[in-house]
């Protein structure tokens, strides 16, 4: 048999914390980045319940960890656990990558940036001057409204299970950025108004998310319209059912892999301090691009 040297005891590690993992692709992201660049770092998936992420936390400090990613529920709840944020997470309320610096932790937000760039190019336009409906409220749904309303956003139209956690968004915005967010709910006809006139429909909830493929969080599809650009931050499966339905209604649509790619990057640069050429980013695109279609043909 053939003896395995990928991880020895100086390899360094990375990891993901969230609940749940399984899905999630940035351990092949990450760990072709390294093999890319010859780094003897290994990056791990870390399924957590909610009860012990401080405990984790810890762990993770204590142990030989470069740093790691934060994802769904945790972007909120593990700030009060690391040592310092960035003002930029701490304005958008999330943090995505952990960095340890001399033995402390350090917070930081990439999903804002990576979810422009992957807008920007794959949308070929972007925010300013325009009507956005964002559906959730939650870590990433903060990040990109802070985001969106500072490229110059006219109105951000936002609606959430729970209006409490909405208003706690609006104000964020309306307070520190621009005052153009509007609180809805999913019942209110005003909303549906303010759907069918936007230009721009995001969203950043994981309702949807394989293995729940049907789920949409949207029921009243009739209402997306030829003129929208519909993004979904799910990324798996590669097209969602609210995708589908504003593709069928004769929307452009985009998916999260380029969101995830993009910020995905960011915070291998900041955990490394390896700057990618634009080139070279292509080219790892292209190939992650192609390696998840026949994932998910398979």
């Amino acid at each position: 048999m053939d003896i395995d040297v990928r991880v020895t005891g100086k390899t360094r590690l990375l990891g993901l914390v969230g609940n749940p993992v399984e899905h999630s692709i940035s351990p092949e992201l990450h760990n072709s980045l390294s093999t890319l660049l010859g780094l003897d770092i290994v990056y791990i998936p870390l399924g957590v319940q909610k009860a012990d992420l401080e405990t984790v936390v810890k762990a993770l400090k204590s142990l030989d960890f470069v740093g790691f990613n934060v994802t769904i529920p945790y972007k909120r709840d593990i700030m009060k656990y690391i040592d310092e944020n960035t003002k930029e997470a701490i304005l958008m309320g999330a943090v995505n990558t952990v960095k340890k610096i001399e033995g402390r932790l350090y917070g930081y937000n990439t999903d804002a940036e990576g979810f422009l760039r992957s807008f920007k190019e794959e949308a070929g336009a972007g925010f300013k001057g325009k009507k956005v409906v964002l559906i959730g409220a939650g870590g990433v749904a903060r990040a990109i409204a802070v985001k969106i309303a500072s490229e110059g956003a006219e109105k951000i139209s936002l609606v959430n299970r729970t209006t409490e956690r909405s208003i706690e968004l609006a104000d964020v915005v309306n307070e520190n950025v621009k005052e153009i967010v509007q609180v809805y709910n999913f019942e209110d006809r005003t909303f549906r108004m303010a759907f069918e006139e936007s230009d721009i429909i995001i969203n950043t909830t994981s309702v949807g998310m394989s293995p729940k493929n049907r789920e949409t969080p949207i029921k009243f599809s009739e209402c997306f319209n030829k003129n929208q650009i519909v993004y979904d931050v799910i990324y798996n499966p590669i097209k969602t059912k609210f995708l589908k339905d504003a593709e069928k209604m004769g929307a452009k649509t985009i998916n999260g892999l380029g969101m995830l790619f993009y910020q995905g990057i960011s915070a291998y640069e900041i955990w490394t301090g390896v700057k990618f050429t634009e080139d070279k980013l292509k080219d790892i695109y292209d190939s992650f691009k192609k390696h998840l279609k026949v994932k998910s043909s398979k």
